[in-house]
């Protein structure tokens, strides 16, 4: 008996990226996989709807320093500070990059409760599986992030 064995399919379409707004970049969906070791269990289409939700977070949360910016001149993140930079990259960049990364994985790890789970914890993930309230979470801070107020409300007493 002999195995053949076959090469990984891309788990992203080679060279895919979520296109940024011209003044943010764009991110690369395989260099996320790579940079939060996302495995094949996600698919291109969730990953790329997670990037989406983390660019809006992002932009959303940025959007007054972006005006700022905006009105200093700067046409792009990367006109800003251009000398500054990490291992070889725009440092703001690596930043936002950073940024919308993380907030993507956060969603996918919210959304996708087994992606890092064993076995074991798979079985007990089970019954938390998404709730109305989970659903309702997210669509308010969408909302919130539409209106521009915070998402969350805090009040000393």
């Amino acid at each position: 008996m002999s195995f053949v064995a076959l090469p990984a399919s891309p788990t992203s379409p080679e060279s895919s990226v979520v296109a940024g707004d011209g003044w943010y970049p764009d991110i690369d969906c395989n260099a996320m996989r790579d940079a939060l070791r996302i495995t094949d269990q996600v698919t291109h289409a969730r990953l790329v709807g997670a990037i989406e939700g983390g660019l809006l977070t992002v932009e959303g949360e940025l959007a007054w320093w972006r005006a700022t910016k905006e009105s200093e001149g700067f046409a792009a993140l990367s006109e800003i500070d251009d000398e500054r930079t990490v291992g070889g990259e725009h440092r703001l960049t690596v930043l936002y990059t950073r940024a919308v990364r993380f907030h993507a994985g956060a969603e996918l790890a919210e959304l996708h409760r087994d992606l890092s789970a064993t076995t074991d914890g798979q079985t007990r993930a089970e019954p938390q599986l998404l709730t109305a309230e989970d659903y309702r979470k997210h669509a308010t801070a969408a909302i919130r992030d539409i209106l521009g107020v915070p998402r969350t409300t805090v009040e000393l007493i």
